[in-house]
């Protein structure tokens, strides 16, 4: 019992009137019913401050739990912050390494510049100094055995044809090496072109071979506006176009001429009903001075290795399919992302080693 219920026991026993006692009951009353009230508040508040303490304990062990957490992250930044910063410093060191090696690049194209004008210079001197021989030895030859008509056997005339021939051959070849020199060493050859009008070109230019070997060439429509290098097109055309007219079979040649477009370049082809070749010497076929097919053909073996560097100028390849007895096709691509001439040349350097 608490202190505030046996007070008012004690007023309840008090000797008074009963007047004065219904007063003191009334009164205890409403004093029970407040001390009730507060009792009630009282448990109120002390239940709310119990559950006010269970909220304020789990709160603060979620600040603890978040705190370590928050911990456990910065430790995981200032590692990862550590990472970065090792990652910046091999950066900076590659990049000490690339404009080393774009400084080295530039000097090997500053010298690969000078070797072509020396090479061009080379070329003209070995022009005058290699032909100017051959055509003397070919015409003294000439002059000897016109000279000797009537007085020279079958073998002395089979001996001086052969010096002849032989100095006709190399003429051919040195022709053939200034042109494979030569390829791609002017700059600013490069431009837009309507590649209809190189194989009207082209056509133009083998009208007596067509004509002296009733071939049927045909040629599709071609592009309009390409970027490449004019001379060096209409050599390659040509080349190809000749080559089949020079390996014909007995039946009538035809060549179909037709190009094929992709996304990131052309795809041309020189299509024949040729002698054909052997596939096994693709690579091979490509390389100066290779005769694959009848030795007794005209050629020096250089019209391939012209047509495979001109490709690579362009950024492109060259390769054939073929069939022995029925036929060559030769495809050979030209990039659409040539925008410069220090590509161009880039190409030209590559496709010389």
């Amino acid at each position: 019992m608490t202190k505030t219920s046996k007070i008012f026991e004690q007023l309840k026993t008090l000797e008074v009137s009963s007047d004065v006692k219904n007063k003191i009951a009334d009164y205890v009353a409403q004093i029970e019913k407040e001390v009730s009230r507060k009792d009630f508040i009282i448990d109120k508040i002390e239940k709310e401050k119990y559950i006010s303490g269970q909220i304020l304990n789990n709160t603060i062990k979620d600040l603890q739990d978040k705190q370590q957490e928050i911990v456990f992250a910065n430790e995981k930044l200032l590692n990862q912050k550590q990472e970065i910063e090792l990652k910046n410093l091999e950066l900076v060191q590659r990049k000490v390494v690339v404009d080393n090696q774009q400084i080295l690049l530039k000097r090997k194209f500053e010298e690969m510049e000078s070797s072509y004008k020396e090479l061009e210079q080379f070329s003209y001197i070995a022009s005058h100094d290699l032909k100017s021989p051959l055509r003397n030895i070919g015409t003294f030859a000439q002059l000897l055995q016109k000279k000797l008509a009537g007085k020279l056997d079958k073998q002395e005339n089979e001996f001086i044809n052969f010096i002849v021939k032989g100095t006709h051959q190399m003429n051919s070849i040195i022709d053939d090496l200034l042109k494979f020199s030569r390829i791609g060493v002017k700059e600013g050859d490069f431009q837009m072109l309507d590649i209809n009008e190189i194989l009207e070109l082209v056509q133009f230019n083998l009208t007596q071979e067509v004509k002296e070997n009733d071939v049927l060439l045909e040629v599709e429509q071609m592009p309009t506006a390409l970027y490449a290098n004019r001379s060096s097109l209409i050599q390659l055309f040509q080349n190809l176009i000749s080559n089949a007219i020079k390996f014909k079979s007995d039946r009538r040649p035809l060549i179909r001429v037709g190009v094929e477009e992709l996304p990131d370049c052309f795809i041309f082809s020189v299509r024949d009903n040729g002698v054909g070749m052997d596939e096994k010497f693709q690579k091979k076929a490509f390389e100066p001075f290779q005769r694959l097919n009848n030795q007794e053909r005209p050629g020096t073996g250089m019209g391939l290795a012209i047509c495979r560097k001109i490709a690579m100028l362009h950024k492109g390849d060259i390769r054939y399919e073929s069939v022995v007895g029925q036929g060559t096709d030769f495809y050979f691509k030209v990039s659409k992302g040539i925008g410069n001439q220090n590509g161009v040349q880039k190409i030209l350097v590559e496709s010389s080693n």
